[in-house]
């Protein structure tokens, strides 16, 4: 008996010793699993609390003021749009503004419109008002919508200018005789879709220049003679021109899609 007690006390020891080491490597994973783990955390606060703060402490784009007429003569014809530092408007970045509107006027208002904005004042009465705005890239422009010519505009962000319009000129007369040419003086065969400014020559009274296209139908007065030019966006399609007096005067073109 004795024999066999101590067998069995050599055999505990390593056993508990087993038991001992186990327990501390266990021990050591866990403490290594939460070092771990607060690592991971302070490194997911670094991430989150810097944009959290720069979401709360980035400041506001800076206030704009527009203005119609003038506090001592609201009546005057008189618009503008200024920054904080009450220099005039010309170009922004893009973002959300607030625009503190100030319309003196009772025969004017202030209309500002673009890209997703549209907003505007009363013609008939005075109004205070404060605008929240998002400007994106394009040009934008305020008026005064009883009075066209009194007007301003800027741009935001990146703006791509569209080429100028191509230059046509078109004459009837004198004589019996009708053309369209391009600004070289060659005669217009084709064009391709697009705008154009139109330089109409009526040399006569007794014809009239009228040209028809996809979505234009413009034509001088066959007892007068006038210069004028049109302002014409051509679309794809046939375009004819002719005297309304004379049908033998006449031609035609193509106007092909860019």
């Amino acid at each position: 008996m004795s024999l066999f007690r101590k067998q069995t006390n050599r055999l505990s020891v390593p056993y508990e010793d087993d038991v001992i080491d186990l327990a501390r490597q266990k021990g050591e994973i866990f403490v290594s699993h939460v070092r771990l783990l607060l690592v991971v955390s302070l490194a997911a606060i670094g991430l989150i609390v810097p944009s959290s703060v720069a979401a709360h402490g980035t400041a506001p784009p800076q206030p704009l003021v527009a203005t119609v007429g003038t506090p001592t003569s609201g009546d005057n014809f008189v618009i503008a749009l200024k920054d904080a530092s009450g220099a005039a408007v010309t170009h922004v970045d893009p973002g959300t503004y607030t625009i503190t509107v100030h319309d003196y006027a009772t025969v004017h208002n202030f209309h500002l419109s673009g890209p997703g904005v549209n907003q505007s004042t009363s013609i008939d009465s005075t109004e205070e008002a404060t605008w929240v705005v998002t400007f994106t890239n394009g040009k934008y422009t305020y008026m005064c919508d009883a009075h066209p010519t009194l007007k301003g505009a800027f741009t935001s962000g990146t703006v791509v200018t569209p080429p100028p319009p191509k230059k046509l000129v078109a004459q009837v007369g004198p004589k019996s005789t009708i053309s369209l040419k391009t600004a070289s003086g060659a005669r217009v065969k084709q064009l391709t879709a697009g705008r154009y400014n139109v330089t109409v020559k009526d040399r006569t009274t007794a014809d009239n220049f009228h040209l028809t296209a996809p979505g234009i139908n413009k034509k001088t007065g066959v007892k007068s003679r006038t210069t004028v030019v049109w302002k014409l966006t051509f679309r794809a399609g046939m375009g004819k021109f002719r005297s309304d007096a004379h049908k033998r005067l006449q031609g035609s073109f193509r106007v092909l899609a860019p």
